[in-house]
């Protein structure tokens, strides 16, 4: 393993750099962990040997395949939020004079938000 780094490969001149840094050391397969931009056949269509994994990894759960049901990310924080709304909920029904307000995480209204 190489190393992590939240770069991202968006742009053509991205995905060259990628393609000659993978051509110089040569890898056989590259794993990219991530949502929507990460899950690309870029290097595919480009003909590079380095085969390209993709781990689908959102909280926003907005990676849509028939043979993916969740994606990593997307279960842990709907269990972590709403264990944490509903002790917010018991506080706030014996504490009357107190306003609570809840902000989360995510890109776009999101199932997670929903």
């Amino acid at each position: 393993m190489l190393g992590r780094s939240s770069d991202k490969i968006r742009t053509p001149e991205d995905i060259t750099k990628t393609a000659a840094t993978c051509q110089k050391l040569a890898l056989d397969g590259l794993i990219l962990i991530g949502a929507t931009h990460t899950l690309t056949d870029n290097f595919l269509k480009s003909g590079i040997k380095t085969v390209v994994n993709c781990v689908p990894c959102t909280i926003d759960n907005n990676i849509h395949h028939k043979d993916l049901e969740i994606s990593v990310g997307f279960a842990t924080s709907s269990h972590t939020y709403s264990t944490l709304i509903s002790n917010l909920m018991i506080d706030a029904s014996s504490n009357t004079k107190y306003w609570y307000f809840i902000r989360l995480m995510g890109r776009d209204p999101s199932h997670l938000t929903l």
